[in-house]
């Protein structure tokens, strides 16, 4: 299967599904129990559930902040950013954050 970025800023679900993206997730997977054991060990991430996740918080973005919207409040975040799957890299920091405030608001 072709994986490609899509030209209109939309969100490509079909890449983050992909196995071979799914699999690139472990060392984020590890390196998420180990930094932020204290918010992911009640609901302890999977590589499937975190590319779920991504899926959520890329299409949050494109929603509210994204070239539709007409005063967004702020700029999204590059998707580079969601393309560093090495260990400490910025998704790893991008989705411990979001475990982190998932935890502290009761989700």
């Amino acid at each position: 299967m072709a994986v490609y970025r899509r030209k209109d800023g939309g969100l490509a679900s079909r890449f983050w599904e992909s196995p071979e993206t799914v699999s690139q997730l472990d060392l984020v997977c590890v390196w998420l129990g180990k930094h932020y054991k204290k918010y992911v060990h009640v609901d302890a991430p999977t590589n499937k559930t975190l590319a779920g996740l991504v899926i959520q918080l890329l299409q949050f973005q494109e929603d509210a902040f994204g070239k539709h919207v007409t005063n967004p409040a702020f700029t999204k975040l590059p998707a580079k950013c969601f393309m560093d799957f090495k260990a400490g890299g910025t998704l790893c920091h991008i989705l411990g954050a979001a475990y982190k405030y998932k935890n502290e608001q009761g989700w």
